[in-house]
């Protein structure tokens, strides 16, 4: 998703595309001010949590022991400054 092919049809041309958010954005300075937005740290935080399984949602009614969630490292993208 980060090198895309030219689309006219994408705003941006689908060439600054934040893959945590899936939204693309009109240019390299945008993107680098939604980097820095709360929306961006929130869904950087829900990406580090663990998505709920079955086997958790049988250990929350009582059908077993509880493990702790596990927690996993997301960090921004890296973005590449001679894009323009």
């Amino acid at each position: 998703m980060l090198n895309q092919e030219v689309d006219y049809d994408v705003t941006g041309n689908a060439q600054h595309y934040c893959l945590h958010c899936a939204r693309y954005f009109v240019d390299l300075r945008s993107m680098k001010e939604h980097f820095k937005t709360k929306i961006h740290k929130r869904r950087l935080k829900q990406l580090s949590e663990e998505p709920y399984t079955q086997a958790e949602a049988e250990r929350a009614a009582g059908m077993g022991s509880y493990i702790a969630a596990k927690k996993v490292e997301v960090k921004t993208q890296p973005v590449e400054e001679n894009m323009e």
